[in-house]
């Protein structure tokens, strides 16, 4: 009996998004030798080509069920593997493999719908504290509000290059919450960090293009001039207003 069906099913599955909880699952060296004995293998290097190739579609399969966030386990799924590869009649029927895989999808797309609405809610709030946050800030005094909507306070003006939108440039920053809360800064990476103007979120592209060398000054963006609707999960949430301080050191080339 052939396994089509199974594997199409399977391939599905694969297909499904689920939210992230950060779960994975874990093989001890026990489970592990268990589940070599299921599917006919050996504790041993993998010499021929035949094994490593063998070992990478395996790795590769693993993968997407990882990056896809789909609990799998490891000693059935490897039972369905031997079996499919020496061509055994499949221990669960067509009828019910089809169920089974249907209910997983609806759980899927609960979840799913149940994080969309959380994500949702998330974003309405950032709105609404960042357009508060922004109105009030606007007032205060050295605060520059530009067409788009930018704002920024000079704290060092400089004197030097200003770059184009294509350049390249070494920067200092320090990435906030509205409410102070820090969520990155270039001292993270080793110090100054070199970057494209055509790379970066729109208002950072604006504000550099602003700015000299050596000027230092503080940011506030709207979502639109930062991450948007998607955020930078999961540090920033959806719909954020982020405030920078960041400090153009050198301009390395300007196109």
């Amino acid at each position: 009996m052939k396994f089509t069906h199974l594997f199409l099913i399977l391939a599905a599955a694969l297909g499904l998004v689920a939210c992230n909880d950060n779960e994975s699952p874990e093989l001890g060296f026990a489970a592990e030798k268990e589940l070599l004995s299921v599917v006919g293998a050996e504790e041993s290097t993998m010499e021929t080509e035949i094994e490593k190739f063998s070992y990478i579609v395996g790795g590769d399969v693993g993968l997407q069920f990882f990056t896809s966030d789909t609990k799998i386990d490891q000693k059935a799924f490897a039972l369905g593997m031997a079996d499919a590869l020496n061509n055994q009649r499949p221990r669960i029927s067509k009828e019910d493999a089809v169920k089974v895989v249907e209910n997983y999808y609806a759980a899927q797309q609960e979840k799913t719908a149940k994080y969309q609405e959380e994500m949702n809610a998330t974003a309405e709030k950032n709105i609404q504290e960042g357009k508060k946050f922004l109105s009030e800030n606007s007032t205060k005094n050295g605060v520059v509000t530009t067409e788009t909507g930018l704002q920024y306070k000079i704290i060092i003006p400089g004197a030097g290059a200003s770059p184009a939108a294509t350049s390249r440039v070494l920067v200092h920053y320090r990435g906030t919450f509205i409410d102070g809360r820090e969520f990155d800064t270039s001292s993270k990476h080793g110090g100054s960090v070199e970057l494209s103007l055509a790379d970066v979120i729109p208002g950072w592209t604006e504000a550099l293009q602003k700015m000299k060398e050596g000027a230092k000054w503080e940011l506030y963006l709207h979502p639109e001039l930062a991450y948007g609707p998607q955020g930078q999960l999961p540090t920033i949430g959806p719909m954020a207003t982020l405030v920078f301080e960041v400090e153009l050191e050198k301009v390395l080339t300007s196109e």
